[in-house]
């Protein structure tokens, strides 16, 4: 068997916050292109998004002779180094990212973009496949001056609800 290239996980991303989403399993290219492009704005060490386990139920009577388990409630998480910025208008994810409880939406979409496309400028379009988290964000925290880099915040999320694999709806729904 013969198979082609593998997808390479290195500039493949695009990684948004969209303050409304009527459904996550359909999102538009409308509601996602209105969003807060974050891609370039994260780092790629501490990248955490999307599933991070599965909880397995064990309940056994006294007569079960092992204790088997079913697949329960899977576990998400969301969070970020954000680089911060000298001019406002490139610091706009310090800038969005004021305080905890804000409600929105981190979209992510891996690859789907044209041969020669840039993944964080490409827009989104009817039929891409993207993940969905909605999730409310924690308090942004400045990171320590423990070498000499760049200014940066982590931002943390409380998922809300996860659609792993929406199709984005045609334009208008």
């Amino acid at each position: 068997m013969r198979l082609g290239p593998k997808m390479l996980n290195t500039a493949n991303r695009r990684l948004d916050w969209v303050p409304t989403i009527a459904d996550i399993t359909k999102p538009t290219p409308e509601e996602l292109n209105a969003g807060v492009n974050l891609t370039c704005r994260v780092t790629v060490a501490n990248y955490q998004f999307g599933v991070t386990g599965t909880n397995i139920i064990t309940d056994p009577s006294p007569c079960d002779t092992i204790e088997a388990g079913a697949p329960g409630m899977d576990t998400f998480e969301a969070g970020f180094d954000m680089f911060r910025f000298k001019e406002e208008a490139d610091d706009v994810a310090w800038t969005t990212f004021t305080r905890k409880g804000l409600p929105g939406y981190l979209v992510e979409r891996i690859g789907q973009v044209e041969e020669g496309q840039k993944a964080e400028d490409a827009p989104y379009k009817a039929g891409d496949e993207v993940a969905v988290m909605e999730g409310l964000t924690l308090s942004p925290r400045p990171m320590s001056l423990d070498n000499a880099g760049y200014e940066k915040f982590r931002q943390e999320f409380a998922p809300q609800s996860f659609a792993p694999r929406a199709v984005v709806a045609t334009a208008g729904g």
